[in-house]
């Protein structure tokens, strides 16, 4: 499932958009649960953080 969300992300960039991917992959539901959490890896926190760094760097650069 994660190998054709990112195909499919990176065919929307192709149309000039940016997007972030936060799809966690795990092996169940804890490991889940430990990535997501903001209090231990937050992944989600950190896919959040790099989609506003790449909005900062549009307006940056223009576009």
């Amino acid at each position: 499932v994660a190998g054709e969300s990112a195909r499919g992300i990176m065919a929307l960039t192709m149309d000039g958009l940016a997007i972030g991917n936060g799809i966690l992959t795990v092996e169940n539901e804890a490991q889940a649960i430990v990535r997501a959490d903001p209090k231990q890896k937050d992944k989600g926190g950190e896919a959040a953080k790099a989609a506003i760094a790449l909005l900062g760097l549009k307006e940056k650069f223009g576009g």
